[in-house]
């Protein structure tokens, strides 16, 4: 057997690999077309197909139609597919090039697919983790959108069930919890954008409107922040005086008011301006 999992040491020319033959090994026939739709080039298809013919594991049949031999196909399910588990691609890997002694010795900057692969842990038979990561990245277009994406888009991907949709919220938790603390320890915020980086990641998926209110010291230190009213808000539904009564508790001197909007829309409302003009109005008057 020349192609072999064995003999292949660089872990992404291995995925490339494990796709294709994997995709070979479905049905006894095929033809060049049908393994294209495993998405890896046309020219590696070609290369390992020629491989197979010139050790003799398949005979072409004519019209580009190429047939298993019944021995080899077993042969290549059995290396490829039952034998083959995602540890094995990481244990043949040297030390300085596996992904979790990557980010913990410093011996290169791990990629954004192994970042991943190590929350995700471990992959599923024939599947790594590292090539679960990818297929996350890949379906929906980066970290951003596997936060974004719900459980049931995340476990459309094969390899992907309910444990890894939560070490991925787990994941997405963390990092709402590190921006927040992140606001609150810096000498003072000092610009929108600081704002907008914690509030994006820990609002833009809420589907119910939420009013919060910021409470910062006279050198605009964060002191803490509320989610101080829900649901439709318009001027009966937002209080001045709760929120006043909650910046002199905490001794704020002054306030950053934030609201959402589920639909999408960012345009401020009627009611928005009239309530943040109550509010500018009750504010002053302390």
């Amino acid at each position: 057997m020349e192609i072999s999992p064995d003999t292949i040491k660089d872990v992404e020319r291995l995925q490339r690999y494990e796709r294709i033959v994997q995709k070979l090994v479905k049905t006894e026939s095929f033809s060049k077309p049908d393994i294209w739709a495993c998405g890896e080039s046309k020219g590696l298809i070609g290369k390992i197909i020629n491989l197979l013919l010139t050790e003799g594991s398949i005979v072409e049949q004519g019209k580009g139609i190429f047939q298993w031999m019944p021995s080899a196909m077993a042969a290549y399910k059995k290396e490829w597919i039952t034998s083959l588990r995602p540890t094995h691609q990481l244990k043949r890997l040297r030390k300085q090039e596996r992904p979790r002694e990557k980010l913990l010795y410093g011996y290169s900057k791990p990629t954004t697919a192994e970042l991943l692969a190590i929350f995700l842990r471990s992959g599923i038979p024939g599947k790594s983790a590292i090539v679960i990561a990818n297929d996350l990245l890949t379906q929906f277009g980066g970290v951003k959108g596997i936060f974004e994406a719900d459980k049931a888009k995340l476990m459309d991907i094969v390899g992907v069930g309910v444990a890894k949709v939560a070490q991925i919220k787990a994941v997405q938790a963390l990092a709402e919890e590190y921006l927040k603390e992140s606001m609150k320890s810096v000498s003072k915020v000092r610009n929108s954008k600081e704002v907008f980086d914690y509030l994006y990641l820990t609002m833009r998926d809420l589907k119910i409107e939420i009013f919060k209110v910021i409470f910062l010291d006279s050198a605009n230190h964060t002191i803490d922040d509320e989610n101080l009213f829900e649901g439709t808000l318009n001027a009966s539904s937002v209080y001045p005086r709760e929120i006043v009564k909650s910046a002199v508790n905490k001794n704020a001197a002054s306030l950053i008011f934030v609201h959402n909007h589920p639909s999408g829309d960012p345009t401020p409302s009627g009611s928005d301006r009239a309530i943040t003009e109550d509010l500018v109005y009750a504010c002053n008057l302390v």
